[in-house]
This record gives structure tokens, sequence and C-alpha cells, in this order.
């Protein structure tokens, strides 16, 4: 990677940039240096060097890799038991690098959907990501094209939330580029790590599970993310054990009846945890 500056003109470029909130106050992190008050376009701290930009930007996105190391295990392992080779299964994982798109995009695969059909699903499910460039933009017009390519293909959505988080405090954040590109390797590196793992592993998934298996592991990584209280985890593991325990009832009647368990199990442990809560007030 490139260890160029800010380039000459960005002084110009920033001036567009929305008013500076006020700093929180907050201690400076490592590699920061307080900006000079004479400094015109600067708030705030300020990154001394591109690398600690760089570094910083890694170690803020480090705290949500929990999340992105079991989505990446099922998407590989999803893309193996679809039935590409190891080979066409980490190419797509690193060519798309959008896990959603990629889950969703396997059944379709296996079922021999039309291509267009496959790509125009992939695109809609992306479309958050022409919000997010846009709406970033502004802080990156000053940058060569090759910098803007650069930035699109490792936008996450941690990082963008992540970036834009910091820019609300500090527009005109000094090296601001380098902190965007490390979150978003960082995520890029352990996400293409563990869909690896997850590709090796797919091949132990027998041959007559494929469609079954890799449409039930893409509907399971597209609801896992809104699994975020108790009251959520416990409707759907009731759900998935009364669905899973009345599988063999006729009409497809044990998903009914794993939905109506799972919301009476949801509804009753909100309840349980809003009264135990109410009780341990003073």
């Amino acid at each position: 990677m490139s260890g160029e500056g800010e380039p000459e003109h960005l002084q110009r470029t920033q001036g567009a940039l929305p008013e500076a909130v006020p700093d929180s106050g907050s201690a400076p992190e490592p590699g920061l240096q307080e900006a000079s008050p004479a400094a015109p376009g600067t708030t705030g701290h300020q990154y001394a060097t591109p690398r600690a930009a760089y570094v910083s930007g890694m170690k803020a996105v480090v705290p949500f890799l929990f999340g992105t190391i079991p989505f990446g295990l099922v998407t590989g392992i999803a893309t193996k038991a679809a039935g590409l080779s190891a080979a066409e299964a980490v190419v797509m994982t690193t060519m798309v690098f959008a896990g959603t798109a990629q889950i969703a995009a396997l059944p379709l695969l296996v079922a021999g959907a039309p291509g267009l059909v496959v790509v125009l699903t992939a695109f809609i499910i992306n479309l958050r990501f022409v919000i997010y460039s846009a709406t970033a933009a502004p802080y990156f017009k000053h940058l060569p094209l090759r910098w803007k390519f650069l930035l699109g293909y490792f936008m996450t959505d941690t990082g963008f939330a992540l970036f834009m988080r910091r820019v609300a405090n500090q527009p005109q954040m000094r090296y601001r580029h380098y902190y965007f590109i490390g979150s978003g390797i960082t995520v890029a590196t352990v996400w293409l790590l563990t869909a690896a793992i997850g590709v090796m592993a797919g091949s132990k998934v027998p041959p007559g599970w494929q469609l079954e298996f890799a449409a039930t592991l893409g509907i399971l990584a597209l609801l896992a993310p809104f699994v975020r209280s108790k009251p959520d985890f416990a409707a759907a593991a009731v759900g998935g054990a009364v669905a899973l325990l009345a599988s063999g009832l006729p009409m497809k009647l044990g998903l009914v009846a794993g939905a109506i368990a799972g919301i009476a199990a949801g509804v009753m442990a909100e309840q349980v945890f809003k009264t135990k809560a109410a009780g341990d007030k003073p």
C-alpha cells in the first residue's frame, strides 16, 4: 500500500465537508497528536502518520470480528456444499466479498437459475453499499481513482459504521482513508481465512445434502444477526427445536408448530426478563 500523505489540494476539498462537531474530550489514542490551533480545517486529535491511522482502523474493528468469524465459516461451508470446487468456492468468496449476497445466490446456482437472476439477486441485496458509498464519498473526493476503487472493494458494514461515527466528531480527520482501509483489510483477511476453512470443512458434507444443506445454512446465516437478546435466543431455540421434532407432520405443519412455539417462547421470555428487571430495581 502506498505511504503517500494528504494531497496538497486536500485543504480545498475539506472545506466542503460538514461543520466539525466539538471533540469529545477523551484521551488521545496512540499515534494521535493534538491539532495545532493555528492549523485551518482541523479539529481535535489528528493522526501523526498514515500508519497510525491504519493501525487505529484495525483496532477499532477487532471487537466486531467475533461476528465475522462464524459467518465466514458458514459461508465457506455452504459454498462448498453447493457443489463448487474448492478453487471455485475461494474465488467466488474473494470476488464477491459480500456474505449475505453470496449466501442468497448459492441456492439459485444449485437450482440452475439463469445467471441474470443470480446477478440481480446479489445486486439488489448489495444496494445498501450504494448508499454507503454516496454517504462516504465527500470524505474521499480528493483521492485519486485507484484509492476510490480500493476503498470501495474493502467497504464493509462495520467499517462504514465505525468510520462515519469517527468523522461525525472529526470531519477533517487526517489520513482518514488509511483508517478506513485499515478496518476493511482486517475484516477481509478474517473473512477470507474463515471462509477458506469453511470450504475445507464443506468437503466433508455428504453429496446428497448439497441443495438442502446449502439453503438451510443460508437461512441460518441471514437470520443469525437478528438474534440480539435473550428473548430472541429463546424464540429461536424453542422454535427450531419444535420444528425439528415435528418435522414428520404432514403438510409441513412442523414449520407452523415451530413458528407458533417460537413466538410464544419469545413473548414469555420477554415478560420474564422484564419482571425480573423490575424486581431488581431499588
